[in-house]
């Protein structure tokens, strides 16, 4: 079978890009698909996730639209950006002649309807709708898409006129290491340095709890727009002995088991892979109840504590509780091991296999 993904911008190096190259290694190398990774815009940043060499990879080499005029200008670039990447994955589309397409993020929405193909066409959401650019322009995508796939059952209720929904979740691989030592006083937080990361309050209300725990230190990693911001407010708070940006790891999985606490501060989510596989490596989580995808995977009392979204004062309470107790956090972590079993690859990309075999 021909298999084609098209992505907005390879080079962005986050984690739609990492789910699609699993994806597409997998059904290439394992399953002997014919697949093939369009990336729309053009960006000559590195990438840094390896496709397999049998996957064929296309630029189409779009400009990025203007962002730094008025309201019409940027309206017009806009709209110019679409109709040529219209124009350049038609033709495209017309050479790799595939079977079906999967079309991702707020792009892959707007185009899909304007793909000419007998492919089957496949919109996968990657963030919740509600919170996803331009999802008000999404209902002929709705009408002309074979399946809308989401990432949790919130988000499929979303998608109330589709012809047809799926829930499938994100998968990770099962762990080679998981946290030995709980009483080691150090939390975690992982994910893009950006204002849907809700790591700028989370550093305004640390002093709080480093008056309470100033034995423990809070470890930030990612990248971002925001980090020399973040950076300012941990030096104006005189925090840097108990807050360190520490950047984008390629192992996260490796530096998980290093820490006894995860925290996610998110404001909103698609389904967060950050907290699937801190869970994955024994971390009990601490986190708002954001939308979607958090109650999924955190049960309070269980494998963490969820609070009320952007409640700072129980988010405080909830993280100190941890903090606590050495017993706790050991107790959750190996609850949390346990509810990881469902997020394994294995025990996921079969749903992906019935997508494309539905006769099966």
């Amino acid at each position: 079978m021909k298999i084609t993904y098209i992505v907005e911008d390879f080079s962005e190096n986050g984690g739609v890009e990492r789910i699609v190259t699993e994806k597409a290694n997998t059904l290439a190398t394992e399953y002997g698909h014919e697949v093939s990774v369009v990336s729309v815009y053009d960006d000559k940043r590195k990438e840094l996730y390896h496709l397999d060499e049998s996957i064929k990879m296309v630029h189409l080499g779009v400009p990025f639209a203007d962002k730094h005029h008025g309201k019409l200008i940027k309206l017009i670039s806009r709209t110019n950006t679409l109709m040529t990447a219209a124009r350049r994955l038609n033709k495209t589309i017309k050479s790799l002649q595939p079977d079906i397409i999967f079309f991702t993020t707020t792009l892959g929405a707007l185009l899909l309807p304007l793909c000419h193909t007998k492919a089957r066409k496949i919109y996968e959401s990657h963030l919740a709708r509600p919170f996803t650019p331009y999802h008000r322009m999404f209902s002929i995508m709705e009408r002309k898409a074979d399946t809308v796939v989401c990432l949790t059952n919130g988000d499929a209720l979303e998608y109330s006129n589709a012809c047809r929904t799926l829930v499938i979740p994100n998968f990770i691989k099962k762990p080679a290491k998981r946290v030995e030592d709980y009483s080691v006083k150090r939390a975690i937080a992982v994910g893009r340095l950006e204002e849907q990361k809700g790591f700028l309050p989370l550093i305004d209300h640390w002093k709080e709890i480093a008056l309470l725990h100033p034995d423990w230190h809070l470890d930030i990693y990612g990248d971002g727009s925001l980090r020399a911001m973040l950076q300012a407010e941990i030096e104006r708070l005189g925090m840097q002995e108990h807050i360190t940006l520490c950047g984008r790891s390629n192992n996260i999985m490796d530096v998980y088991p290093q820490y006894s606490l995860h925290i996610m501060p998110s404001l909103y989510e698609g389904q967060p892979m950050a907290l699937i596989e801190a869970q994955s490596c024994g971390l009990p989580s601490v986190v708002f109840d954001f939308d979607f995808g958090a109650s999924d995977i955190v049960r309070n009392g269980y494998n963490g504590i969820i609070v009320e979204q952007s409640h700072y004062t129980s988010l405080i309470k909830g993280i100190t509780t941890m903090m606590d107790s050495e017993a706790l956090r050991r107790q959750y972590g190996d609850n949390a091991i346990a509810g990881s079993h469902a997020y394994y690859k294995e025990n996921v990309f079969g749903k992906w296999i019935q997508l494309l075999n539905p006769d099966r």
